[in-house]
Formats: C-alpha cells, structure tokens, sequence
C-alpha cells in the first residue's frame, strides 16, 4: 500500500508542477495576451472559487456516498476538462465558462486527502505523511514556477497553450494513480444519514471553518493572484521577477519542511494554529516597503523576504491542517466536515482576488496588504481557541499526545471494496 500512496505523491508533484507553470501567470496572459482589463481578469479568476463553492460541497456528499479515491478521480477527470477549455478560451465569456469549469475540479483536494489518509499504514502518523506530501507538492511548485517563468513569452500566447497541453497530461497519469487507491466507503448503522445540518451542529467546526476563511484569504487567495497583479501590473514587473521571487518559497519548504516539522510536533495544535494565523499575516508587511522603492532589484529582494516568511507559515500548518479535521470529525461525517473546510477556502478564493486586483486596479494596493495583515492578527486568537479544542480532541483517556489524531470516538467502521 505505501507503493501506491507514494505513487499518488509523486503524480501530485507532477500536477503541482503543471500547476505552477500556468496559474500565477494567468491573471498576466488574461492582461498582456488577451488583452482583459485588470478588474475584469480578477474576476474571472474569481470565477472559479465561485463553482469551487459548490463543488467542494458536492464533493462532500460523494466522499461520504460513493469514497473518496473516486471522487479524487473525478476531480482530477474534471481537472483535465478545465486544462482543456482554458486552452481554448479566447474571449472573456469563454474564460468565464472555462473557470467556472475548472472550478468543480477542486472536489478532489479533500478526497485526495481523505483517501490517502485512509490507505496509510498503520505505522505511518498521519502528520508525517502530509509533511513529505507537501515537500514533494513544493518542489513540483517550485519546478513549475521557475519553468513557467522562463518559457512563457506574453507577447506569444502559444508558450502559454503548451504548458497547458503538459497540465492535461499529467492530470490524466494523477487520476490514474488515485485509481490503485483502496476505495474506503464508510458503512454506518446510524438511524440518520449523513448531512451538512448535522455536521454543522458542532461548534468546534464552525470556529474551524471562520479561523479557515481568514487564514485562506490572508494566505493562497490573496497571495496566487495578488502577488503577481502587484509585481507585474502595479510595479511594472517581468514574468521572471515573479518567477524567481516565487521560487524561493518552495526551494526553502522543501529544504526546512522536516525541521519545521519537528518543531511543530512539540508546539502542538493550539500553539501551531496560533503562530499560523500570525506567519501569513506579518508577511504582508513586507510588500509595504516597495511604496518608497521599487527597483528591480529590491523588488526581487523584498519579494525573496516575503516567500520566505510565507513560506515558513505555510511548513507550520502544512502538518496539521489535515489531522485536525481527522481530530474533528467522526467517520461518518468526514465527507461532509471535509466538504466544508474546501467550502471556506473556496469562499476566500472568490473574495481574495477580487478584492487584491480591484485595490490594485484603483491604486489601493497598500490599503490592501494593510488589511490583510489586520486580518491575520485577528485570526491568531481565533486559532489559540480553535487549537485548545483540537488537543482536547485528541488527548484520550490513556494520555494520547496532540499529534496522535486517529483515535476516532464513533466507535464506526469502514469498509474497502
């Protein structure tokens, strides 16, 4: 089994690469190469947070219904299809289309994770396993970014269209190794089925899922279209200064990931989940200092600093982000608590960049990382709750540790077919 989860990890450094090579220069193609105005292209964007919203709450539904590795395939399926219509997009309606579409391919972030979760082995912390996920995850990223810099030519839209044939590609060898996956469908004698009323009785998820919204949106909503509108659009910027300031944050995760893991591992959930919230809003600061000067230089450099400190909040919650919902939510419900956590970042998906390219676009870009690093201040008390209630969570009568999320109080079982 630890063949086929290592399988699905390296399929998904290779999508991450695909990944990385097209989507932080997506909001410069709609500009530059199709000729889209800033706002305009922000929103299209957004567009796919908006059936990433429903999407995460199908997938919900058919992780608890039909298992999570065939969700995960279907996502991937889906994956593929949005590759193919960007490819074909020329106007703004067709990129509407083409994101709204790409958009319900996000059903397969939280099946891939609870159906890799599920065919772990039993010597293998779960923790531990997302660690090295997110390392191989990053240097796809990292490959990526440094290549899609390099090689797209906006003044030659087909560069653009390559990378994306390679996306296709790759998302079809990813959904083929979800496919070798155990297909663990949860089988429960409870009198009542599964819903998301029912999930949504628990405080510990609703605290769980406002402490996720604003961590998304002070992290990989704001940060996936903002940072390149900023550089490029507001600052004038190439691709390649994008590029290789972008670089520098999953170089430096794939390299301190292990140390910071086990840094993580004597802080714990309450501590973590604090220092998180804290990271991603500080690192905002940064940025603040190209208003007195913007050189290409000390852009560059000013940029390295902001991954770096990015990048150091994104190894702290990396760990733990899914064993905290595994802490969470009772078998029966994984689905639908899993559902709602790809809800909320679908949520700050939509707002985040709309709210970066329209400040950008009206010439409020340091209003706007203002406000982002208010927002993760605020979310730092949210995540000292949220974290007490996590170990609280996990600390079994026998004095499990914060870090021992598996123990499940349902009492139900599972079944693979």
């Amino acid at each position: 089994m630890i063949i086929r989860v290592s399988m699905v990890v390296v399929t998904s450094g290779l999508l991450s690469a695909a990944g990385g090579a097209v989507w932080p220069y997506l909001i410069l193609y709609l500009h530059f190469s199709r000729h889209i105005s800033t706002p305009l292209a922000g929103t299209i964007v957004a567009t796919e947070g908006i059936a990433t919203l429903a999407g995460a709450l199908v997938g919900g539904i058919l992780v608890d219904r039909f298992g999570a590795r065939n969700t995960a395939a279907l996502g991937t399926a889906v994956e593929i299809l949005g590759y193919f219509l960007v490819f074909l997009a020329r106007t703004p309606p067709l990129f509407f289309v083409a994101s709204l579409i790409f958009g319900f391919s996000n059903v397969r972030y939280s099946a891939r994770n609870v159906a890799t979760s599920n065919a772990l082995p039993g010597d293998l912390p779960a923790t531990k396993f997302f660690s090295y996920d997110f390392m191989a995850s990053n240097a796809g990223f990292a490959i990526g970014t440094l290549s899609g810099g390099l090689l797209i030519d906006l003044h030659r839209p087909t560069t653009f269209l390559h990378l994306l044939v390679i996306g296709m590609v790759v998302g079809a060898l990813a959904g083929s190794a979800f496919l070798l996956l155990p297909n663990d469908r949860h089988v429960s004698e409870h009198p009542v089925d599964a819903s998301y009323r029912e999930a949504l009785f628990d405080p510990r998820l609703r605290r769980f899922l406002v402490f996720a919204v604003l961590l998304s949106f002070t992290s990989y909503a704001s940060f996936d279209t903002g940072i390149p509108a900023l550089i490029g659009i507001a600052l004038h910027k190439s691709p390649q200064v994008i590029a290789i300031g972008f670089v520098i944050n999953p170089i430096l995760i794939v390299l301190l990931q292990r140390p910071v893991y086990s840094l993580v591992s004597r802080m714990g959930f309450r501590r973590t989940l604090q220092l998180t919230a804290l990271v991603f809003g500080v690192a905002w600061l940064v940025p603040l200092a190209t208003a007195y000067r913007h050189t290409t230089t000390f852009v560059l450099v000013d940029l390295a600093v902001f991954a770096a400190i990015f990048g150091f909040g994104e190894m702290c919650y990396s760990p733990i982000r899914t064993p905290v919902l595994l802490a969470l939510a009772p078998k029966r419900l994984r689905g639908r608590y899993f559902g709602l956590s790809q809800f909320s970042r679908a949520l700050a998906n939509v707002l985040g960049p709309v709210t970066a390219t329209e400040a950008i676009g009206h010439g409020l870009a340091y209003f706007w990382l203002g406000g982002l690093f208010a927002l993760g201040s605020i979310n730092t008390s949210i995540g000292k709750k949220l974290g007490r209630q996590v170990e609280h969570a996990t600390t079994s009568p026998r004095g499990t540790t914060a870090f021992d999320p598996e123990a499940d109080p349902s009492g139900e079982d599972s079944t693979a077919e």
